[in-house]
């Protein structure tokens, strides 16, 4: 994808799901959106945090590449390195 594509992919992403939250499919198969603050927990050490360690994030953002990044406590991390907390 070149670079004008990407950015305008990006910007459409933007509009349907903002920085507020993320879209989850729930165990019906059903498609929700899941507003932050929401919780993740650290599957390696990464930067500041540990494995294992539960976090909070604030945001949700992309990357130019087009990879979820969570910002937890001020600082951004890259989706993979956690699993979400869904909590009842």
């Amino acid at each position: 994808m070149d670079k004008e594509s990407r950015q305008r992919y990006l910007e459409e992403i933007l509009t349907l799901c903002g920085t507020d939250g993320i879209m989850v499919i729930d165990k019906t198969g059903q498609i929700k959106r899941l507003q932050c603050p929401f919780y993740v927990v650290a599957v390696t050490n990464i930067g500041e945090l540990s494995e294992g360690l539960i976090c909070l994030v604030f945001a949700v953002k992309l990357d130019f590449n087009l990879i979820d990044v969570y910002i937890i406590e001020d600082k951004a991390y890259y989706h993979y390195n956690f699993r979400l907390i869904v909590r009842k």
